[in-house]
């Protein structure tokens, strides 16, 4: 019986699930920047609503969890690197960092519908989201770069291992900072409505 009032508790208060997939065309289209950014896949989460308040309500429902804080776009990335072996022993400077960026952006399927004030802001907004989101990857692609660079310039296969955590540190403090410093994107204009 408790079991069951926790399950019927739990499942009350979950927080909704994100459904987040593969950006539309109307999306890599009103994104572009994001789209054709380099190692960059582009998705997009669903919004419906035909007015401002509606289109606020249903993106804070649904929108993307980023460090287990909701936001209306996040970016992530992913560094691999390798160090080929050169004459049978690990050889720093033949080490590759390949890498890989997800931005998630609202995708608003009835961006037409909108009243005409309601779409100039919601434009205004997403250009600056998608602004925002794209300095995060710059980030990300600069870190790339980085790793890329200390590896190859490293005395040996270890202090090229103890760079390429250094600096995924400071890529992600970053990224962090800047976050901060535009209170994820409101300073530069990403706040709707």
């Amino acid at each position: 019986m408790i079991l069951s009032m926790l399950a019927l508790l739990a499942a009350q208060t979950a927080e909704p699930a994100t459904t987040v997939a593969d950006a539309s065309d109307r999306l890599r289209l009103a994104a572009a920047e994001a789209a054709a950014f380099p190692n960059t896949t582009l998705q997009g989460y669903v919004i419906e609503a035909t007015s401002s308040r509606a289109i606020r309500a249903e993106m804070n429902r649904v929108r993307p969890s980023s460090n287990g804080r909701r936001q209306d776009a996040t970016t992530s990335w992913r560094y691999s690197y390798s160090f080929p072996p050169a004459a049978g022993r690990c050889d720093p400077a033949k080490g590759e960092v390949v890498y890989a960026i997800t931005i998630i952006m609202p995708d608003l399927q009835n961006r037409d519908r909108l009243r005409r004030a309601d779409r100039q802001a919601w434009d205004r907004y997403f250009a600056a989201l998608l602004t925002h989101e794209v300095n995060h990857a710059r980030i990300a692609k600069l870190g790339a770069e980085q790793l890329q660079t200390a590896m190859r310039s490293a005395a040996d296969c270890e202090a090229a291992r103890t760079a390429t955590s250094e600096i995924n540190a400071a890529v992600s403090a970053a990224s962090v900072e800047y976050d901060r410093r535009t209170e994820h994107g409101r300073l530069e204009g990403a706040s709707f409505p």
